[in-house]
């Protein structure tokens, strides 16, 4: 499945209602696409963690790869130098190859795409807490509230458990690859003034 569709399908289900018939064909889909990719990708060697890396991987590529993409195209047409960061270092360290033979995430220098991936990351993450207390509060009344976001509330926890790495990075390690703290701090006073501004609109 492309990615084109794959969007379509989640589009799809932010709008679907979990107790819905119509749930029943794009939910196959989804367990049919996820368990053939998963298959294949064991089947050509891989492990299930690589697999799961894969699909963290779609994910920040086309967070991060669109965006910037977008932002030289606009910079070209407004006749601005085009954008000269650093995405990610290239470093030859033991420690540092030792954690990709483990198949842990390597960030450790600021970079642009770090702040994007740790604020989004974040989001996610206060979005995911806000549904779980709202469920949490209105207990009576929850079978709504599980049948209006039912799948938002799936998605959103999804896209945490995607990004643990992430918060790993952010919150938990202290190897050199860790996400450095200006950009953790950063990140945070992103994502909560994100939150804060939804909150009041």
């Amino acid at each position: 499945m492309n990615s084109e569709a794959r969007v379509k399908l989640i589009w799809f289900f932010l709008l679907v209602q979990v107790w819905s018939s119509w749930f029943i064909p794009f939910g196959y889909v989804t367990v049919a696409v996820n368990a053939y990719s998963l298959a294949e990708f064991l089947w050509c060697g891989g492990t299930l963690r690589g697999w799961w890396n894969e699909q963290r991987m779609w994910l920040y590529r086309r967070t991060s790869s669109f965006l910037f993409g977008f932002m030289d195209t606009i910079l070209k047409k407004f006749g601005v130098s085009e954008s000269a960061f650093v995405i990610t270092a290239k470093v030859a360290e033991e420690e540092a190859a030792e954690r990709y033979e483990k198949e842990v995430m390597e960030f450790g220098v600021e970079s642009p795409m770090f702040l994007l991936l740790g604020t989004l990351g974040m989001l996610h993450l206060f979005c995911f807490a806000a549904a779980v207390m709202r469920l949490m509060m209105t207990s009576r009344e929850a079978g709504g509230d599980v049948q209006k976001i039912g799948m938002q509330f799936v998605i959103t926890g999804l896209l945490v458990v995607i990004n643990w790495p992430l918060y790993e990075g952010m919150l938990l390690r202290k190897d050199k690859g860790k996400m450095p703290r200006t950009v953790t701090v950063k990140a945070f006073v992103l994502a909560l003034s994100a939150c804060t501004c939804i909150a009041l609109s």
